[in-house]
């Protein structure tokens, strides 16, 4: 027993200590912020990048039947931040944080899309800069009231978009 609180605290103590153990935030607003304007630097990401990853997520949307048309994150208390599946994006590496460590978020492939393009409230309005927004679901949209839907214990909210900078592109 002393053995294993010692090497909780110890695990503790590496997780504190290393930055790539440390757990990452959760509970990130949903509200747009634009890089380099409301915080953070400017991406130099190029409009017509931006415009490719909303239309390739839209893409895999309609390509996609059940379960494949929405875009899935476990609940985890590291409220991790992945990739979204877009290739040949150019400048834009297209990012989901999952917000919520409670419980798992699905949302359609579609709405990630329109949280880009739709409106100006979106974060592609930040143009260049890149930026974060906050996934908002159709809730309108019949996928979300399915059997299948409703029985995988997914919700529909607690995913921020974020669009930043492509390593590769310099």
């Amino acid at each position: 027993m002393i053995a294993e609180i010692a090497l909780t605290i110890t695990a503790a103590g590496l997780a504190v200590a290393n930055p790539l153990l440390a757990a990452r935030s959760c509970g990130e607003g949903t509200q747009k912020i634009c890089y380099g304007v409301d915080g953070g630097d400017s991406q130099d990401l190029k409009p017509e990048d931006i415009k490719y990853v909303a239309e390739y997520l839209r893409y895999i949307g309609e390509q996609a039947s059940g379960a494949g048309k929405f875009w899935t994150m476990p609940k985890g208390f590291d409220c991790p931040e992945w990739g979204l599946p877009v290739d040949g994006a150019g400048t834009v590496l297209a990012l989901a944080k999952h917000n919520n460590p409670r419980y798992p978020t699905s949302v359609l492939y579609e709405d990630i899309a329109n949280a880009i393009d739709k409106a100006n409230t979106n974060v592609g309005s930040c143009g260049k800069n890149g930026g974060q927004i906050g996934v908002v679901p159709n809730l309108s949209n019949p996928l979300y009231n399915t059997d299948e839907y409703k029985k995988s214990g997914n919700h529909p909210d607690g995913i921020v978009l974020k669009l930043v900078k492509a390593p590769k592109s310099s």
